[in-house]
């Protein structure tokens, strides 16, 4: 798969694994360690089960995750600075829903710490969700964070993404928020893609 996602300052790669050792390192890294995996950490054969895992059902389902890397400014087009650092990860994964609901597409995302309060979640985001319903054409897509993170909750609200199923905090003790493809298609928020 080779769908380059790009924003006013991203640039989203298919992860592969020419990123292995840039995710472990982001991966493993305390504080986004407790935000993404609750704190347990994670292995180079978990890492390397994560791109397999991203590189199979970007072929089956159309989607997965993308590294998140600068974008060069002034360059026509657009291109991620050459050795530009993985500055995080965003995308979409299949998982089981809440509610016995079956499986869910669900939106994650990580940032490098000193990357935080910049807006790039939101517009990694952004991209994701207008690659998920404009060209997978999924119906909705879910997202799952702890009731007590209120920056996930302003940038899922942020999305247009509201409480689902349950409210804020499903009965797993974890807050559930979705956008659908109706929505989402009729908001207009794809306000950060780049053409």
């Amino acid at each position: 798969m080779t769908e380059t996602l790009l924003t006013r300052r991203l640039a989203l790669h298919p992860i592969g694994m020419t990123d292995h050792h840039a995710l472990l390192t982001h991966w493993t890294g305390p504080v986004v360690r407790r935000h993404l995996f609750d704190g347990a950490s994670i292995s180079p054969v978990q890492v390397t089960e994560i791109i397999e895992t991203s590189e199979r059902d970007f072929a089956t389902e159309g989607y997965g995750l993308w590294a998140l890397r600068p974008l060069r400014r002034g360059l026509v087009p657009a291109e991620p600075r050459p050795g530009a650092p993985l500055i995080g990860v965003a995308g979409l994964r299949g998982h089981e829903g809440p509610f016995d609901r079956g499986v869910d597409v669900e939106i994650l995302y990580s940032l490098e710490p000193d990357r935080w309060g910049q807006g790039l979640a939101a517009e990694a985001s952004r991209a994701v969700l207008d690659y998920a319903f404009g060209v997978v054409g999924l119906r909705r897509v879910t997202a799952e964070f702890d009731p007590d993170s209120a920056v996930s909750a302003e940038v899922a609200a942020s999305l247009g993404m509201r409480p689902w199923r349950g409210g804020a905090d499903g009965p797993d003790g974890v807050s559930y928020y979705a956008a659908d493809r109706s929505g989402w298609l009729g908001s207009r928020r794809g306000i950060d893609a780049v053409p």
